[in-house]
């Protein structure tokens, strides 16, 4: 059975592209959550790579440590997860400098609302000249905030002129993890997680996985730390945004934990070591 990958991404729900600037005094809920996910993770003998809010990791640095203790991989998720498309490229290397300070071993990126595209793609040479091995930021699919639709489905090295190609010498020393989406005909359905593992019946996204690994590609998930905390805060939205946000947040650990007995995982750095 072929290995998918699995991932936390640590971050607080005022983070969001949607609940940003809501919050004036935030309450961190992360030193609460995360033991909760990590006795999760154990449960099922389970490792996985947590791409954690620099400015969490700064606040909390026991949180880097227990994570690390448990044998999982630390990742960095945007310093104040602010996306791509609002950075410089000299802010951004001032960020994956500032992080690796607190953690230096760190080997991945994920950019916050996956906000790496051809826009932005800038941010793929200021990864590789940082020393970064990979990054898990293209959603090979389309939505309204984010997506590289055309982007392979599997790991590659993408090419700096266009990133829905790879393999080229123009390809940049960073290995892409594109996120688990579900060719049905001409479509591409998201379904590594997040939002959609609330939105669709649990069962498209474990057939979806499956379709993945028959054709010999790992599936690459997440999930938030906000998602299962039960005591994640009700933030003031309109509808539209309060039903991205908290739309069936009280089901999403059992459908996680029905993936988790489902398929056999691994984390970046262990697959990379492993299988390329």
């Amino acid at each position: 059975m072929i290995k998918n990958i699995l991932s936390v991404d640590v971050e607080e729900v005022f983070h969001g592209e949607y609940t940003g600037g809501k919050v004036r005094s935030p309450k961190y809920r992360t030193p609460y959550n995360i033991p909760k996910i990590l006795k999760l993770l154990r449960e099922y003998s389970v490792i996985a790579t947590f791409f954690i809010v620099g400015e969490i990791a700064e606040k909390y640095p026991e949180v880097v440590k227990i994570i690390k203790e448990e044998g999982h991989e630390v990742a960095f998720h945007g310093w104040s997860h602010e996306p791509l498309w609002r950075l410089s490229p000299e802010r951004f290397r001032d960020e994956l400098r500032k992080f690796k300070i607190i953690y230096p071993k760190c080997m991945g990126f994920r950019a916050p609302s996956f906000s790496l595209n051809n826009k932005t793609k800038w941010a793929l040479k200021v990864l590789a000249e940082e020393g970064f091995k990979y990054d898990s930021s293209i959603f090979p699919t389309w939505t309204p905030l984010y997506g590289v639709y055309g982007a392979p489905l599997y790991p590659y090295y993408p090419s700096i002129s266009d990133i829905t190609r790879g393999g080229t010498a123009n390809s940049v020393s960073i290995i892409e993890f594109p996120l688990a989406v579900y060719s049905l005909c001409k479509l591409r359905i998201p379904i590594a997680g997040g939002f959609w593992l609330r939105l669709w019946n649990i069962n498209l996204i474990i057939k979806g996985i499956r379709k993945l690994n028959l054709k010999g590609y790992p599936a690459v998930v997440y999930i938030h730390n906000w998602e299962l905390d039960p005591e994640t805060p009700r933030l003031k939205l309109n509808l539209y945004k309060s039903f991205l946000v908290y739309h069936n947040l009280h089901n999403v650990e059992k459908a996680f934990r029905k993936l988790l007995t489902k398929f056999r995982y691994t984390n970046f750095s262990d697959y990379i070591r492993d299988f390329l």
